[in-house]
């Protein structure tokens, strides 16, 4: 198994001194002592962009049981990834997620006897001399990771947590106003960052060129390209708060399922666990409901039960708001679908540049190292970018989605912009 390049070799401030740090504040104990760390790579290539992950495996005084533990930090390495994340914005947020905001809606939750576990356990976390955030290795509780997008019943757990947390967030924003503050998400960060974005602006000049290939969707192609430099735009301005919107909520922001791990018994899902609060954004919770739609759901469950989880979600934010107590009107379900109707352009973005990836195994269009060593996408080599995208686009799963989806969105207005 190859991984990311930068968690091949830990810092050297990650050592038994920060470790015994760390469990001594976890544990409550001054006196533990730790005898051995073992570091290893946190994450396969692919997986997550926003941080660099490790996982240390810790032997302490206190206890015959290695301890396991993710550590969360900054990129240290030049290139995109710490140019991306240089300012520490994300960390600050993740920060207060997990120290603030996920405690208030576990304890709103639990009081009204609703044990619903939205995020792992946060041990410890400093800001200087680096960003670091440490949380319990929830692998050890039997969640795991998966390869695939998620099928209906699945879909259900996922949208039944999102009711839960934007219910939470709804009645706790006169408790914690400093969610308002959140307000960068995803495609505010794109935004900043020129390489990012001419990288995603090159994906749909990829795509114009694929669909002149393609029988029946021809007529697409100029439009797709007139609109490549707007829709990041549009992107960035679905992700800031809008006054005109039904309802507010603060959204997970990254709602993707690689920031999940689910935990099975004898096959059976008994729980997902949402990971990664590092883009939460207090804006329309159609971020949430579109993203999780193109980036959780698989095509096949989308399109035959799209409307079905939506109204799903709705019955359960309902539910939590009524058990809360919650005194101002609720959304109708009319005013959720057409939030998500509203934010639209972000269906045709997500259809256009992330669903492609959804199709293939990373293996299949990037030359991975052999195993145990790291792997870094070069987003300076301009021509293999856009050859190994192309294959994403090429593959036969992706093109009987976009002949069948394409005029759809087109139809509603989605392909362009004034």
């Amino acid at each position: 198994m190859a991984f990311n390049k930068d968690e091949m070799n830990a810092p050297s401030w990650m050592d038994n001194r920060f470790f015994e740090q760390v469990l001594r504040q976890s544990e409550r104990d001054e006196t533990l002592a730790v005898k051995e760390v073992r570091l290893l790579p946190g994450t396969k290539p692919g997986d997550h962009l926003a941080s660099v992950i490790f996982r240390a495996l810790v032997r302490h005084d206190k206890s015959p049981e290695e301890v396991s533990l993710i550590v969360k930090t900054l990129p240290t390495e030049e290139g995109m990834k710490k140019d991306l994340l240089k300012d520490g914005y994300v960390f600050e947020t993740e920060t207060m997620m997990y120290t603030v905001v996920v405690p208030a809606m576990h304890q709103l939750l639990q009081s009204v006897g609703d044990h619903t576990v939205l995020g792992a356990r946060l041990l410890y976390h400093q800001k200087h001399p680096v960003w670091v955030m440490v949380f319990e290795d929830i692998t050890k509780q039997g969640y795991d990771m998966k390869t695939k997008q998620l099928d209906y019943e699945e879909s259900k757990v996922i949208f039944a947590k999102l009711a839960r947390w934007h219910a939470a967030s709804m009645f706790l924003i006169d408790t914690i106003p400093d969610m308002k503050k959140l307000n960068k998400g995803v495609y505010n960060l794109f935004e900043e960052n020129d390489t990012f974005l001419q990288m995603w602006q090159g994906n749909l000049e990829t795509l114009s060129q694929v669909v002149l290939d393609l029988p029946g969707l021809e007529q697409y192609s100029e439009r797709i390209r007139n609109v490549k430099e707007k829709i990041f735009k549009r992107a960035s301005a679905i992700y800031n708060y809008d006054p005109t919107s039904y309802v507010h909520v603060l959204n997970h922001g990254d709602c993707h399922y690689k920031n999940m791990m689910f935990k099975r018994t004898d096959g059976k899902l008994d729980d997902i666990m949402l990971l990664d609060f590092q883009m939460s954004v207090w804006t329309t919770p159609a971020v949430d409901l579109i993203y999780a739609l193109y980036n959780t759901v698989s095509i096949d469950t989308r399109e035959e039960h799209r409307n079905e989880l939506i109204s799903f979600y709705h019955q359960e934010l309902i539910e939590c708001l009524n058990k809360f107590g919650y005194m101002r009107k609720p959304p109708t379900l009319l005013q959720i679908q057409l939030e998500i109707l509203k934010c639209g352009h972000l269906e045709f973005l997500l259809a256009a540049t992330f669903v492609p990836f959804m199709c293939v195994d990373i293996t299949e269009i990037m030359d991975m190292p052999e195993n145990g060593e790291g792997f870094e996408m070069d987003f300076t080599d301009t021509a293999k970018l856009v050859d190994s995208f192309r294959r994403c686009y090429l593959t036969p799963v992706y093109v009987k989605f976009l002949k069948k989806n394409l005029p759809k969105l087109a139809h509603k207005g989605l392909v362009d912009l004034e």
